[in-house]
């Protein structure tokens, strides 16, 4: 079975930043190639691995598109993007642990935790919940 070099990259990825000590969750678009990884549970901007560049609104900071060759980093509607090729994501896990690090400076390292460990027992509750109902 051959697979499409989208999904590649995601594994290689994931493991990556879960040897780093994420918590990543990938979800794959409907409507084309592009995946997305929710990290730590929102807690960090998701990552989009594409083989198109978006040009409408979307809330992932990070944005790794196969042969881009275009600016690095822009502003769209006062939100900051960063672009990524295939090839640099050794930068791409660099700037996801810088990103970490400034969130925990600024809500501190228990907060960070605390609201990583609730995401998850609030998910767990929501399941619980609707098994038992």
């Amino acid at each position: 079975m051959i697979k499409n070099k989208e999904k590649k990259f995601a594994k290689r990825l994931i493991s990556l930043l879960n040897k780093r000590g994420f918590i990543v969750k990938a979800h794959k678009s409907k409507t084309s190639k592009s995946i997305y990884l929710k990290i730590d549970n929102g807690l960090i901007p998701n990552v989009r691995i594409s083989d198109h560049k978006r040009y409408n609104d979307d809330n992932c900071k990070y944005n790794v598109i196969r042969k881009y060759d275009g600016p690095r980093i822009e502003i769209v509607k006062g939100k900051l993007k960063k672009y990524y090729q295939y090839a640099s994501i050794g930068r791409l896990v660099t700037d996801i642990e810088i990103e970490r690090s400034e969130k925990i400076l600024r809500i501190g390292y228990q907060r960070y935790k605390d609201k990583l460990t609730k995401k998850n027992n609030s998910k767990k509750e929501n399941i619980y919940q609707k098994k038992v109902a």
